[in-house]
């Protein structure tokens, strides 16, 4: 077990009833749950005088201490009395323990020694009988934390103050192991009152820490909007890095924490500083899919179509996460959908490797190129069918298709129809009603080749062809590769179209002009002569 925590760790599952603060206070610092299960060497009256401590019990205190006993006996933690005491702020029971002669500067496993526990959990009267009595009040845990940064993480004010005010030749700067100062603890604790007033005494707001974070680094990193607009009023530099190259609004923007955003973007911080891996603050929001950062750095004039070391823009990045939300946004904003990166992808050749539907879906809407091919040459259908990703496949031909069918709405002076709407549903107002029949022609009366006579007649490029009979289940599968043609064909008649007379005359034109008949005969309510063939039961 690592001997160089910093902060107490809890002794006998803590049994402090009564005190859940001290508790709490305790638990959160504690790193070795593990080290309250070995068993300890002290005496009976030794653990009673411990209890005893625990517990403010005076009187108990003082009648142990009568008996031959040491009072700075040791439980498994190497915590005496004292240290119990400090902790719970029984500064009667203190008193008591100084004047039997304990040792003020016993340390624990951990190097605290009593004036760290006092400052860690508040207790200034406490603090003030140990510095009093001869404590030294310059030392430090193994951490090398002192009282400062005791006080300062857990916003012990009055401490804080006792300590300005009384102790010599303080280092306000003074540093722990990982480089942090007190003004570093507080700010990523979220202690705004701690922060000003170490602020108010002269602290430096420049100093880093072994990752290279300044104290705004790591407020920003933890949400603390109100530390971070504090410490930007006494900051040079708003675009300052830290050690992996980023700035407070790169560390915010990860992070998703809006506030912390807003404060930075009106303080004029850069919406496109980039990190040594040419990564803007929208890469970061895009790449975790925080949709409502992204909204902030885009009113705030952050680069679209900004490429990262790979050439991801935030809508490769978005995608790569299947953010639906976020990709909408961005291409409702104008994001070049067509972008490729270093492997020559663009944002939909992404979506569909990964199988990602909605994300296709909003990338074809918004006008992405189907003729573009990655690095191996593949254009985005091709991927699909490789995948397996009969859905990504039709919506594919769709969209190609749609182009063509939008033209012609427009030609034909009808509506403007909704790509989204095309992708999703017919927009022919029989269509529900055609399912039912177009799934009963292609898997009864089709025969092998049918469907792709009639994909020739309804002008599908070859490519789509491959792609849907990529699908392979079996001998039988030309009849699910019809209805998909069916479907897919469907949704390219106009509204104003007689769905009806297109089917018979596509029918006809694959010389199966009976069964064209028979389905203009039930549409059309004509008698139908009594038949034995199997078209009959067509409907």
């Amino acid at each position: 077990m690592d001997d160089t925590l910093p902060l107490p760790v809890l002794d006998a599952m803590l049994d402090l009833q009564g005190d859940d603060e001290l508790k709490k206070t305790l638990k959160e610092n504690d790193c070795a749950m593990s080290t309250i299960l070995q068993p300890t060497a002290m005496l009976r009256r030794e653990i009673d005088l411990h209890e005893a401590c625990k517990k403010n019990d005076a009187q108990a205190v003082r009648n142990i201490l009568k008996e031959r006993i040491d009072v700075n006996c040791k439980d498994n933690l190497d915590r005496t009395p004292l240290h119990w005491a400090v902790a719970k702020g029984n500064t009667e029971v203190v008193e008591f323990l100084i004047e039997a002669g304990c040792d003020l500067e016993a340390k624990d496993k951990y190097g605290m020694r009593a004036v760290l526990w006092a400052a860690l959990f508040g207790h200034l009267e406490t603090l003030k009988i140990l510095i009093n009595a001869g404590a030294t009040a310059t030392c430090t845990n193994k951490q090398d934390m002192g009282v400062l940064h005791c006080a300062a993480q857990h916003n012990h004010q009055e401490v804080m103050n006792f300590i300005f005010e009384s102790l010599e030749n303080l280092d306000i700067n003074c540093r722990e192991k990982n480089d942090k100062t007190p003004l570093h603890l507080a700010a990523e604790a979220g202690h705004l009152q701690a922060v000003m007033r170490l602020i108010d005494m002269g602290c430096d707001a420049h100093i880093r820490d072994l990752n290279g974070s300044t104290a705004v680094h790591l407020a920003a990193r933890e949400g603390h909007h109100e530390i971070v607009k504090r410490l930007l009023l006494v900051v040079t530099e708003i675009d300052d890095r830290d050690g992996e190259g980023c700035t407070t609004l790169h560390i915010a923007a990860a992070k998703g924490h809006g506030e912390v955003v807003e404060v930075l973007l009106n303080s004029n911080a850069s919406s496109n500083c980039e990190t040594i891996r040419e990564m803007t603050p929208l890469h970061f929001a895009a790449q975790l899919g925080h949709t409502e950062v992204c909204k902030q750095l885009i009113r705030h004039g952050a680069n679209l179509n900004a490429q990262n070391h790979q050439g991801n823009t935030a809508l490769h990045l978005a995608v790569m996460g299947n953010f639906k939300e976020l990709t909408r946004l961005l291409v409702d904003s104008k994001a070049e959908v067509d972008l490729p990166n270093n492997r020559l992808q663009t944002p939909l050749h992404l979506a569909v490797e990964n199988g990602f539907q909605d994300e296709v879906e909003v990338l074809l809407a918004g006008n992405a190129s189907l003729s573009a091919r990655e690095k191996t040459g593949k254009t985005s259908l091709h991927l699909a069918a490789r995948g397996s990703f009969v859905a990504i496949v039709d919506m594919i031909i769709k969209a190609e298709r749609y182009y063509s069918t939008s033209r012609e709405y427009h030609e034909n002076d009808l509506d403007y129809i909704d790509p989204h709407t095309y992708l999703r549903q017919p927009a022919h107002p029989s269509a529900p009603l055609m399912k039912e029949l177009l799934w009963k022609l292609a898997t009864k009366h089709l025969k092998e080749n049918d469907w792709k006579k009639l994909a020739n007649y309804w002008k599908f490029m070859p490519d789509h062809v491959r792609a849907i009979e990529h699908q392979y289940t079996g001998a039988c599968s030309y009849k699910e590769h019809g209805y998909r043609l069916f479907m897919i064909w469907l949704h390219g008649v106009r509204k104003d179209e007689n769905i009806l007379k297109l089917l018979f005359e596509a029918l006809v034109a694959i010389d199966r002009r009976a069964l064209a008949e028979q389905v203009r005969r039930k549409f059309t309510g004509e008698p139908e002569k009594p038949c034995m063939h199997s078209l009959c039961g067509l409907i």
